[in-house]
């Protein structure tokens, strides 16, 4: 008699997680490498991460991808940081390992494979602004610096937070108000704003001479922060699909030794975002 293939377990946790299409682009990695894998999204209590991440290990999870708000808290449950994940302080990706839990952030690598390689945009020597300060935006830093562009500041609306990033990190704090005042290559949108369908506290002029306006939202259509962008003159506007396609891939080789082709997903998860998109204007009228 055959034995049934054995399926390794991973999920990804946040709160709220109802929204996360992370299920479907690692369904779509293991049909691509042929990995049994099986991959959820899971709820944890605001309050009870490090409790609810044990347990999933204990009952034979192999890893865990990790999203708002608990990327600082799978920090301190790492027993071990990989150096990517040392220098942003968060973690997106742990790897249950016996008894040991890696903790690594695959965020970074994300961002910059995506607008590099897909989006065909230059960072070396660019003048990057990032917006926000939170742990999406820790894992970026050490991946920009590493592409050694020209400068990056970062602007939050409490600043003492953006000033504490970039006291870390060696870049520049500004306040929202002199934004306009610089000159941007790219800008990026790490604030929620998005999440809740409004627009970061920048004036449109931000994006005069702007070549790329990057959102790490993603969504069907395009979010308020790229529809600001483009109306201020940014050349290109994009969400973060590409980026959340391109970490879950380096999340997938750390589990699992093996780099799945990104370009067709993407290419799938673009048109499951348009054609729910149209599904749900067709039901509205």
């Amino acid at each position: 008699m055959s034995r049934e293939p054995k399926v390794d377990k991973y999920a990804v946790v946040g709160n709220p997680i109802a929204h996360s299409r992370s299920p479907e682009i690692h369904r779509l990695f293991a049909r691509q490498t042929r990995q049994s894998i099986s991959y959820e999204k899971l709820e944890a209590p605001l309050d009870g991460f490090e409790e609810f991440a044990l347990g999933l290990r204990d009952a034979g999870y192999l890893g865990l991808n990790v999203t708002i708000p608990f990327k600082l808290d799978a920090a301190k449950l790492a027993d071990d940081l990989t150096p990517r994940a040392r220098l942003a302080g968060a973690v997106n990706t742990l790897k249950f390992d016996g008894d040991v839990i890696l903790g690594d952030n695959t965020d970074g690598i994300g961002f910059v494979r995506d607008v590099t390689e897909r989006l065909k945009f230059k960072l070396a020597g660019s003048c990057i602004l990032i917006l926000g300060a939170g742990g999406g935006v820790r894992g970026l830093i050490g991946a920009l610096l590493e592409e050694k562009p020209k400068w990056i500041a970062v602007a939050n609306r409490t600043h003492g937070r953006a000033q504490e990033l970039a006291d870390e990190f060696g870049i520049e704090a500004i306040h929202f108000d002199e934004v306009p005042a610089e000159h941007f290559d790219i800008v990026i949108n790490g604030t929620a704003t998005s999440l809740n369908h409004a627009m970061p506290a920048i004036d449109p002029e931000t994006f005069d001479d702007c070549t790329l306006a990057y959102d790490l939202v993603y969504a069907p259509e395009p979010t308020p922060f790229m529809q600001l962008a483009k109306s201020g003159g940014a050349k290109m506007v994009a969400d973060g699909l590409g980026m959340l396609i391109e970490q879950a891939a380096e999340s997938f080789c750390v589990w699992r030794g093996v780099r799945p082709s990104t370009a067709p997903v993407y290419k799938e998860l673009r048109r499951l975002l348009e054609e729910e998109a149209r599904n749900a204007a067709t039901a509205a009228r």
